[in-house]
């Protein structure tokens, strides 16, 4: 009803509809995870082509096998991938030194392997206008395609950490290649500095018996105090009005608090200038010379009893002295990874890709926690790990990852798997998960970095791509099978089975991929790991389950809306409308079988799914049923031979 009715006549309100449309979720977003040769490790990165592939991760690798699974996927219909790079190895390093060839910063490649080691880190001043705070960072990479480019650069950079320009925290924060730090050399071990107007005149500074400063350690500003005795504060407060001429007491007073480093009155050096106190430990440092505007205090390597005794720490907060060239990388330096600096590559183990401890770092495999969607999952590396029961391992993980985030899992098995004992190896590697499948052999394709030689590799990336190339032209309740599934790219298959071969294994649930003189080398079975004929299942056929994952997610996503929304029939009558529409409309697409709405699928949400009870729990239950196509897995023609007409 309108807000207010004030006048005699017609009044038009806008009802909503409470339609609220179900959008279908995407069916072939594959996740690959795997070593390769470039990229950031435990990081999923979307990718589009297999261009992108090689930009982000370094292209085809000899010992990278999802780089090859990622290359077939594309080639065989594959639109959109998930990539998680996992790697062993070292990081490459580069240490960026200033004018008196003390290193101040120290940059790490981002993530393991040799890749880095054709990248250089470049220090020039980019014509800035204030030289001595203010440098630029260049990051050059060498190559014999491209030669050497810049890849990246930073300019403006300063090393005061109170600054937006930061170098730590723009490198860190920008760079997809590098980040840095500072120099385990800049500690307090270095030369520091205490701001002059807190000891200008004492006023300024000194209360209740307390000398209150900030100390500067090369890097940041931290503030400290000293405790001046009783019976001295007297005369330090005779001086309130003039700036200090006698540091005689001072002296004192810093002297005690570094008895333990052996420093005595006779090293302390105090010098008056323009009002400017001054105070230095070593008295052959002529670092005193010229304009400064803070004391400068020199100490010994021995700085523990300092920090402890002064207090120093950020608690406090302070404000910071940017931009001392001692400090900063000097301008043209432009250094590679040398020595036991260089990257080096390293294979994973399998417990870098899902071993114990992982999902809660979210790494390895369980980077794709953090994926919103993937719907099919391929780890290459399983067939050709060393370590077998590892790849078993990684297996069992994948399932379960599957599971929780309604994703299918495609199955590499061990390279010493054969034909004696696939079934039995699935069954143990998987325990006969609804979420996965299975194909055996292997494939064989040409080999871009052996001069196109066969290559025997994984064949996950490209039955993924016949997956996504089935999804876009039939839908995902098609099965993934059958002459019009070509193996493109494919030279060789590992083994050649025939039709009483291929019985046998499919029987057990495992796919085999055939040659077939007409159609070439094409997948030639379409079963769950569930799919064999000595256990019933209702999920025996890949487009089955992989259909009621789909509906799953889509309508986990689509009735988010219902959360909070008063639990009654109002509610349940908006449910049935929208969850019914987006059931009808895959029934119109063909999804399933019935030659009738009623036949094909039901909706219910009503009194008699959700009782008095559940309401008072706070619980609403959608009942959904569908009628799935199964494939046409088993064609029986029956052929007559007529004996006869009889004329009538």
């Amino acid at each position: 009803m309108p807000a207010t009715l004030s006048y005699p006549g017609v009044y038009i309100q806008e009802i909503p509809s409470g339609v609220r449309t179900i959008t279908g979720v995407s069916t072939s977003v594959t996740a690959f995870v795997g070593y390769t040769a470039k990229g950031v490790n435990n990081k999923p990165k979307h990718i589009t082509s297999f261009g992108g592939f090689e930009r982000e991760f370094g292209g085809i690798d000899k010992n990278s096998p999802i780089s090859y699974a990622v290359q077939q996927y594309f080639a065989n219909g594959g639109t959109e991938a998930v990539v998680v790079r996992v790697s062993g190895g070292e990081n490459a390093q580069w240490e960026l030194k200033n004018k008196d060839g003390t290193v101040v910063l120290t940059v790490t490649a981002k993530s393991p392997g040799s890749w880095a080691n054709a990248l250089s880190i470049e220090v020039s001043d980019d014509g800035v206008s204030n030289k001595n705070s203010d440098f630029t960072l260049i990051v050059r990479e060498t190559s014999e395609d491209s030669g050497d480019k810049v890849i990246e650069r930073f300019s403006g950079l300063t090393m005061d950490s109170q600054s937006t320009s930061y170098v730590e925290s723009v490198v860190n924060f920008r760079s997809k290649y590098i980040e840095i730090q500072r120099a385990d050399t800049l500690n307090f071990s270095q030369t520091g500095y205490v701001e002059s107007k807190e000891v200008k005149t004492f006023p300024e500074s000194f209360d209740n018996g307390i000398i209150r400063g900030e100390f500067w350690n090369g890097l940041r500003s931290e503030p400290f105090e000293i405790r001046i005795p009783t019976n001295d504060q007297k005369k330090l407060l005779e001086s309130k009005d003039k700036p200090i001429s006698s540091l005689d007491t001072l002296a004192k007073t810093i002297d005690s608090k570094f008895q333990d480093n052996d420093i005595t009155k006779d090293k302390l050096k105090a010098e008056k200038k323009e009002d400017k106190l001054r105070i230095s430990l070593n008295e052959k440092d002529d670092s005193l010379k010229g304009e400064s505007s803070f004391v400068r205090i020199f100490r010994d390597s021995s700085i523990s009893s300092l920090v402890k005794q002064l207090k120093l720490g950020l608690e406090n907060g302070g404000v910071e002295i940017p931009g001392s060239s001692e400090f900063r990388p000097s301008n043209g330096q432009k250094i590679k990874p040398s020595g036991d600096k260089k990257g080096k590559d390293g294979i994973p183990e399998w417990d870098d890709i899902a071993g114990d401890g992982l999902e809660a770092k979210k790494s390895g495999l369980y980077a794709l926690l953090d994926v919103d969607i993937f719907n099919i999952l391929c780890i290459p590396d399983t067939r050709t790990l060393p370590n077998e029961a590892g790849a078993i391992r990684i297996i069992n993980k994948g399932v379960s990852l599957c599971e929780k985030k309604r994703a299918f899992y495609i199955i590499d098995p061990h390279e010493s798997v054969t034909k004696d004992n696939i079934a039995e190896w699935c069954r143990e590697a998987s325990s006969r998960s609804k979420n996965a499948a299975s194909y055996f052999p292997a494939i064989r394709a040409p080999d871009p970095r052996e001069n196109l030689r066969p290559r025997a590799m994984a064949a996950s990336g490209a039955l993924a791509g016949i997956y996504a190339r089935t999804d876009t032209s039939r839908g995902v309740w098609k099965a993934p099978a059958g002459v019009d599934s070509t193996l493109r790219g494919i030279q060789a298959l590992e083994h050649v089975f025939n039709d009483n071969e291929n019985g046998k294994y499919n029987k057990k649930g495992i796919n085999i991929l055939r040659s077939f003189p007409a159609f070439g080398k094409v997948v030639w079975g379409a079963r769950t790991l569930r799919g064999s004929d000595s256990d019933p299942d209702d999920w025996k056929y890949i487009p089955v389950r992989r259909t009621a994952l789909f509906i799953e997610e889509s309508l986990y996503r689509g009735t988010q809306w219902v959360v909070f929304e008063p639990n009654d029939e109002p509610l349940w009558s908006q449910i049935r409308l929208n969850i019914g529409a987006f059931m009808h409309r895959l029934f119109r697409q063909g999804a399933f079988q019935g030659a009738s709405p009623k036949e094909a699928y039901f909706v219910k949400c009503d009194k008699e799914t959700t009782t008095q009870d559940d309401i008072n729990s706070g619980i609403v239950n959608i009942h959904v049923g569908f009628a799935p196509l199964k494939p046409a897995e088993f064609v029986v023609i029956s052929i007559q031979q007529m004996a006869g007409q009889i004329q009538v």
